[in-house]
């Protein structure tokens, strides 16, 4: 058998080494060379609630200022189904490239899946944060043909009807949903929960008398309606008149956020260039100042702080949800 030299096996043994080097340095840097040249076509979002809601003001926004920062169309795409589990579960089989995103809030992304464990995606598993957006307080508001200026009104209106009282919300297992039973168990009303895809659909039902009242996130349209209180903490500036849930002596705290999200292996630098030309568009005086007209309270901060958010939601709704017994198919 031929004896192969020495100084053949070295050059062999060293060129593999430095093939071995150059792919594990590509494995674990792999946005850097696709983030010089990222985004080289349009970037779509996704949502999963109908126009006229505020997680559809918000998100146009945020696409408008980024085709502009990005130097590409940022487009708009509407999956409705779920309270936002259809657009969910449609992003994160996306390829992780950065043109295909996320927008989402704490109904899907934290109690659909508390409510429900047949979801299909796993937020933590499936997405990579990118940046919190911000929180808007629900409104419980009502038909202002009803006569009714308060939460105790409502309840008196209800009683008045055999205890029975119809609410909208715009989603299974949204904030507005769990509003709604939590505010029913409290008052000990028979409530009929019903489901929309958005605030805009449900507005019009209960303007039209279609139903009593609703539980969406504030947005501007809302105002149409009798706005009887707010699920923050204390009242809001852009409502100085309107009670908190508190107030009206319900113990019913908490906020609809949004986030932006990536699937899961989405390039840090990718995911780093989409985060920081949001972040500055957050911190503009004007954008702060036209949300928070409308209702919107702008966030922004590292990505941490969306993953922090989800952590602190899920901690604070799941035990309240497990012990009401309430469940997606709830009415």
């Amino acid at each position: 058998m031929a004896r192969v030299p020495t100084v053949q096996i070295k050059s062999w043994f060293a060129a593999a080494c430095a093939l071995i080097a150059v792919n594990a340095a590509l494995a674990v840097m792999p946005g850097r060379a696709w983030a010089d040249d990222y985004p080289s076509r349009p970037i779509t979002i996704v949502l999963g609630f109908a126009p006229g809601s505020m997680i559809d003001f918000v998100g146009r926004a945020v696409a408008n200022d980024l085709s502009t920062s990005l130097g590409q169309p940022v487009l708009i795409e509407t999956r409705q189904g779920g309270g936002g589990v259809m657009a969910s579960t449609y992003v994160a089989k996306q390829p992780a490239d950065g043109y295909t995103l996320l927008m989402s809030a704490v109904g899907p992304a934290v109690l659909r899946p508390l409510m429900d464990k047949t979801v299909s995606f796993d937020i933590d598993r499936d997405y990579v944060p990118i940046i919190l957006l911000g929180e808007a307080p629900n409104v419980l508001v009502a038909n202002p043909k009803l006569g009714i200026k308060s939460v105790k009104d409502l309840v008196a209106y209800a009683n008045a009807h055999g205890g029975k009282l119809s609410i909208g919300h715009s989603g299974p297992g949204t904030l507005g949903q769990l509003a709604t039973l939590l505010f029913a168990a409290e008052a000990g009303l028979d409530v009929a929960s019903v489901s929309y895809r958005g605030t805009g659909p449900m507005m019009i039902d209960v303007l039209g008398g279609a139903i009593d009242a609703g539980f969406p996130a504030y947005n501007p349209a809302t105002k149409e309606g009798m706005l009887l209180a707010v699920t923050s903490e204390k009242r809001v500036d852009f409502l100085p008149d309107v009670p908190t849930m508190t107030e009206s002596g319900f113990d019913l705290v908490g906020g609809t956020w949004e986030g932006i999200f990536g699937p899961a292996n989405l390039p840090p630098d990718i995911a780093a260039k989409i985060h920081n030309a949001i972040e500055a568009f957050l911190q503009k005086p004007e954008t702060r100042k036209r949300f928070s007209d409308t209702g919107f309270q702008a966030m922004g901060g590292p990505p941490f702080k969306l993953r922090e958010k989800i952590m602190q939601d899920r901690a604070k709704w799941a035990k309240i949800i497990q012990d009401a017994k309430i469940g997606t198919d709830d009415k």
